[in-house]
């Protein structure tokens, strides 16, 4: 089962990034909090969830990001985040 790994280092700007596939997804937050959101707007507005630093996420099946737009953004200064996406063909 193909697996990808990326590395993200954010600043305060919003950025798309691809959580889609067909398994788990794990997310490490390093160095700061992160701020995910489905609507880029919504990283500014408030509307968005805080990922804290030093923790691990971990999304099984059914994939809650399949077919939705994913930004992320450091929530003070630059932050690090790692996400394994398994499963699908990469």
């Amino acid at each position: 089962m193909p697996a990808r790994v990326q590395v993200y280092n954010l600043t305060t700007d919003d950025q798309f990034i691809d959580l889609t596939g067909a398994g788990k997804v794990m997310i490490l937050v390093e160095t700061n909090d992160v701020r995910i959101a489905f609507d880029q707007f919504a990283l500014s507005n408030g509307d968005y969830f805080l990922l804290k630093k030093d923790n691990t996420f971990v999304f099984d099946q059914p994939q809650p990001f399949v077919n939705q737009p994913c930004f992320v953004r450091a929530d003070t200064a630059t932050a690090t985040l790692r996400v394994m996406v398994s499963g699908g063909q990469y």
